[in-house]
């Protein structure tokens, strides 16, 4: 069986945009740091060059502090760009977040009639469609359980009349029984 990868909260697009950014991070932070060590060991060899004394043993001696300062200035620059790179995500994706949050947040509190709809642009489009249908669903089955209670009301007082009129009859408690056992069985569907 095939396995397909489904996205259930960034889009594909997103996804490759945000592995560009990374890969040209990545990228200019090891231009960086070979631009600046290459810089700093010509200048390192020039100043050597024109040295009346030599006092380097090896040219790990040499090297090594241009090497350690060059990718420490990479590594700043590397942080900078990647700070940003987190901050640009970070505004792309708080604001779809905090208005599905506020949504969940009135689902929970009872509002089934409102839609959870996001922008167009937004990120989490499908997480929303899920949201949305499911609060669908449940406004769903409170309106049948509604009319179930209605019902259910409707046998319970048409019983009571029979009751004060002296009648019991059996066709008012089966309706009755029935309302409740259809009520039960909308009931199950919940695991509470």
């Amino acid at each position: 069986m095939p396995l397909f990868r489904r996205v259930y909260f960034i889009q594909k697009d997103f996804q490759s945009r945000f592995i560009l950014r990374f890969v040209f991070t990545i990228t200019i932070w090891a231009v960086a740091a070979i631009s600046l060590f290459l810089l700093m060991a010509e200048r390192k060899m020039e100043e050597l060059l024109y040295s009346p004394h030599i006092t380097v043993k090896t040219t790990a001696e040499l090297l090594m502090p241009s090497i350690f300062q060059a990718h420490a200035l990479a590594l700043v620059l590397f942080t900078g760009i990647l700070l940003y790179a987190l901050h640009s995500l970070w505004k792309r994706l708080s604001v779809p977040l905090y208005s599905l949050k506020k949504d969940i947040t009135r689902i929970a509190m009872g509002d089934l009639v409102s839609g959870v709809v996001l922008r167009d642009d937004e990120e989490f489009q499908d997480l929303a469609k899920d949201v949305d249908n499911m609060r669908s669903s449940l406004r769903r089955s409170f309106v049948r359980l509604k009319e179930q209670h209605l019902e259910l009301s409707g046998a319970a007082r048409e019983l009571e009349k029979a009751l004060l009129m002296g009648k019991s009859s059996v066709n008012e408690i089966a309706a009755l029984q029935n309302k409740v056992s259809q009520m039960q069985e909308e009931l199950r569907a919940f695991s509470y």
